[in-house]
């Protein structure tokens, strides 16, 4: 019970600093494109895509960290060649953290335009503006007037001396962009498909301090990433993936490799086993297992602990869930009607 009050006070104490400093991640990186890059958004094969992310982290100390994310995007105009389209999306985050419940909600609208720039190439820009509520709980808070140091015992009764009115939510607006190159080879049989970007997050840097009279930015998240797809045989895809993000002081390096197994290659049957294994660096390993139906993906990953914060958690990080449904509409023939006569 002492062991679980002290990792509760040092987790309290210390991890929330530096949440608050960075913005929400997922280990998945391309099943959450819109976290990652607005210029993203509509880069896919389909009409419309629906996106949801759930990861739950460190559940072995007394206090939880929980983040979801759900985004649809879709195409809205293109030309009848298919050489630049416009592509819209609406992105819902919401994470929790600590216990102090740190909260973080986010509501993102954003928007991209992309034009060929070569056979089978795509440059997409991307904007996307985003409200955004913070707010924290203070009744699991711990204090220092509350222990007594003569009786060396903690009165959870004691008055914390604290005062928090109207100071626990903060409303913030923030505006990202980013760049996208999209590459995919024309030939329908062929499966291999590369993405690589920058994005440049919260770029007009809103106040996020709780205290009206103090100001405190929340720092630009530079985010660069490369992700792909490679067909090496009929039944098999070389999947790799990589980024390197900064947000203030906080840094983080993280890359995959993996292979996508082909049950079923049958265009109205298609069915794929993927297999990966991520790491991120001074983190996790992270291994992933992910499942392709149709117009269905779905994927599994565990975090591995190998920071020194393994000590609390017994090198469990946490599991992430990621599911991605994508609607293409069936166009019509373009074929001329030929008369019958009887």
């Amino acid at each position: 019970m002492l062991r679980n009050f002290i990792i509760s006070l040092l987790v309290s104490c210390t991890v929330p600093y530096f949440l608050s400093a960075q913005d929400i991640h997922f280990s998945q990186i391309g099943y959450s494109p819109m976290n990652l890059n607005p210029a993203l958004t509509g880069i896919f094969e389909g009409d419309l895509r629906f996106t949801g992310n759930y990861r739950s982290q460190w559940n072995t100390v007394p206090v939880e960290y929980q983040t979801f994310s759900g985004a649809v995007d879709l195409s809205i105009l293109d030309d009848r060649y298919q050489q630049r389209f416009f592509s819209v999306g609406f992105l819902l985050n919401n994470d929790r953290a600590g216990d102090a419940q740190l909260e973080l909600t986010n509501l993102g609208l954003s928007g991209s335009y992309a034009r060929r720039v070569g056979r089978g190439q795509f440059l997409s820009l991307g904007l996307m503006g985003t409200l955004s509520q913070r707010s924290f709980e203070t009744d699991d808070l711990y204090f220092d007037r509350q222990f007594d140091n003569e009786s060396r015992q903690f009165d959870p009764l004691a008055s914390s001396g604290e005062s928090f009115q109207n100071n626990n939510t903060k409303l913030m607006a923030d505006v990202s962009a980013g760049v996208n190159w999209h590459y995919r080879v024309p030939k329908r049989e062929r499966r291999t498909s590369f993405d690589a970007g920058l994005g440049v997050m919260h770029f007009n840097k809103p106040n996020k301090s709780f205290l009206g009279e103090k100001e405190e930015k929340l720092p630009i998240r530079w985010s660069t990433y490369a992700f792909g797809n490679i067909h090496l045989i009929e039944q098999l895809d070389l999947l790799l993936q990589g980024t390197y993000q900064m947000q203030g002081e906080y840094r983080e390096l993280a890359f995959g490799l993996g292979g996508q197994i082909h049950l079923d290659t049958d265009y109205d049957k298609e069915l794929a086993l993927q297999l990966a294994l991520n790491w991120r660096s001074d983190d996790a390993i992270i291994p992933m297992i992910g499942l392709r139906y149709r117009m269905w993906k779905a994927a599994f990953s565990y975090d591995f602990n190998t920071s020194p914060f393994q000590v609390a958690t017994n090198q469990r990080g946490g599991p992430e869930l990621s599911v991605v449904y994508i609607v293409t509409r069936i166009k019509p023939l373009s074929a001329k009607i030929c008369p019958i006569y009887l």
